[in-house]
């Protein structure tokens, strides 16, 4: 790699015996796992396929198919990509099958287990099903299909690329698992839901497994125990159900384990779907659009008469227009959000292995006695100076142990200047041992050295990037896309709201906010005053006259 040149990061790891596959940016990477060599990628294809992947948006979500043969991949442009790892020698084998437009962002994707299914997630909390095989609509076919949308009150749930919806939630879908015999697939979203449906038949609910007080960004269901399900997200707890039954059979504590390791902290603040000029797509879009309509129309009346300006409060336009709040540094906190969560079997138990989006260490724990609630389970951990990003499991041979792959994030720092950072080797090996996770023994790591030294030193120098590119790409924008409520924020006096450089950080809503909160207490601090060194029904409200009688005599 040149001197000062910076590369794409390692976001995604599959790793298997004879082929490991990896994403960095918008490019693809297959290796062979005994050689190290590339055995296909993005950056081998031809002049006119690589400008448009370079073009294309990086790689957020990955499948790939129990053969390692299909690659399903999409990013922020939101077009699933197929990929086919075609037989052959070339590096230039990685074959695009198909690409198609998604009608939302996704949060996930998976394969079925025969290969010619893709179920996407996305954050308007559908899921849809993809066949493998992809024939675009026809011109003709296209016209037809905006005809029934505009005659469909569903509309909302057709999809121009089709898409077959198999289930929805009302908010933010995060994780999405398949029971081992496929007909039962069971989804996760922002508002603490665990649902269990039929699959394929999405819309007969078989159960929900309640309890969770915080997101649920993590599934995971072992095939040691195919009748469990772990589930964990914002909650300092992982749970551990009989998702048949929705029977919560035990917790683990892990808040106190990840905490120290929560290296990258983020700013919380309102929901991006909420802010002025935001993206408007997601849960709650068309909010703002909603508030502008209110009270327009036939609801409106007009007011004849001069009007006191001192008497409405323009919150949306105030005289100074000050800026939005510019959240500082300081006030980053750490949040705990579990990434990934997945199990290696060892002997009559299983290992549990799991990560928290921006923590530097990757942590496990042996499977609970979950007949006895009343002992703690211990968790162990491995710490890295950076954090990590992804991991592969692989269970013990003959002639290996556990492994477990690790991807870290080699751009990242404490300041954040990407240009600054320590060289450190984005791929690590551990292994699982009775006492938990070490580092792999020297006769393994002999073993995986070739591809150890090709992911950690050749291929980087085949995908240069800028640090603006860099800068771009948030790999922590899960720590403030989870959460579903923003803190609640402190709260400001008048005497704050007169500071001219504080009204300079202050949004318009909090600006008005103020102002009202201003006006009310001088009411009251009038009222106050009438009512002290007078009779006791000083500040009282007059009793209501009775109606005059025919004949009174008015004053």
């Amino acid at each position: 790699m040149a001197s000062g040149a910076l590369a794409w990061p390692y976001t995604h790891l599959y790793f298997s015996s004879s082929r490991t596959i990896a994403t960095a940016g918008p490019h693809i990477f297959v290796f062979d796992t005994e050689k190290g060599s590339v055995l296909r990628s993005t950056t081998h294809l031809s002049e006119n396929d690589l400008k448009q992947v370079i073009k294309s948006c990086p790689i957020h979500c990955v499948a790939v198919d129990k053969t390692f043969t299909y690659i399903a991949t999409v990013g922020d442009d939101k077009f699933l990509k197929i990929w086919e790892v075609v037989d052959g020698e070339s590096p230039a084998g990685l074959k695009l099958l198909n690409s198609r437009e998604l009608p939302k962002k996704p949060t996930s994707v998976i394969f079925t287990n025969d290969s010619q299914t893709i179920l996407a997630s996305d954050k308007f909390g559908d899921v849809f099903s993809y066949s493998l095989v992809y024939t675009p609509f026809t011109t003709a076919e296209i016209e037809q299909q905006k005809l029934e949308d505009a005659k469909d009150p569903y509309a909302s749930h057709t999809n121009p690329s089709n898409g077959t919806l198999v289930l929805g939630h009302v908010s933010p879908l995060y994780a999405i698992v398949l029971s081992q015999d496929e007909n039962y697939i069971v989804t996760a979203d922002r508002d603490e839901h665990v649902r269990v449906s039929w699959y394929p038949q999405g819309y007969n609910v078989e159960m929900y497994c309640m309890g969770h007080r915080k997101f649920v960004s993590a599934l995971h269901i072992p095939s040691s125990s195919p009748s469990l399900l772990i589930s964990g997200g914002g909650d300092p707890v992982l749970k551990i159900w009989d998702w048949m039954s929705g029977q919560l059979k035990g917790e683990v504590e892990i808040a106190q384990a990840v905490e120290p390791f929560a290296a990258v902290k983020k700013v919380l603040g309102k929901p991006r779907w909420l802010e002025e000029g935001g993206d408007n797509e997601g849960e709650g879009a068309g909010v703002s659009k909603r508030k502008q309509r209110r009270g327009k129309g036939k609801g409106s009346q007009q007011v004849s008469g001069p009007i006191n300006e001192q008497d409405f409060i323009d919150v949306d336009q105030p005289a100074d227009k000050p800026e939005a709040p510019r959240p500082s540094v300081n006030d980053a906190q750490p949040i705990l959000a579990i990434k990934k969560i997945e199990s290696i079997p060892n002997n009559e138990k299983s290992t549990f292995l799991f990560s928290a989006v921006g923590a530097t260490a990757i942590f496990c724990f042996q499977e609970p006695n979950l007949s006895d609630s009343s002992t703690s389970t211990p968790i162990s951990h491995y710490a890295f100076s950076k954090p990590v990003l992804d991991f592969a499991c692989f269970p013990a041979s003959s002639s290996t142990p556990a492994l477990v792959w690790v991807l870290l994030d080699p751009t990242w720092n404490a300041s954040q200047d990407v240009s600054s950072t320590k060289p450190v080797a984005p791929l690590q090996l551990l292994t699982i041992s009775e006492s938990g996770l070490a580092e792999a023994r020297p006769e393994v790591l002999d073993r995986y050295a070739p591809l150890l030294q090709a992911v950690n030193v050749s291929t980087p120098a085949t995908v240069t990037t800028t640090e603006s590119n860099l800068k771009a790409l948030d790999l922590y924008a899960d720590l403030t896309s989870f959460p579903k409520l923003a803190p609640k924020a402190p709260e400001i006096g008048a005497e704050t709201f007169a500071s001219s450089s504080n009204a300079e950080r202050l949004s318009k809503r909090e600006l008005g906010r103020l102002k009202r909160t201003a006006r009310v207490e001088e009411v009251k601090a009038k009222v106050g005053s009438k009512s002290v060194g007078g009779d006791e029904t000083a500040g009282q409200p007059e009793p209501k006259r009775t109606r005059s009688e025919p004949g009174d005599i008015v004053e």
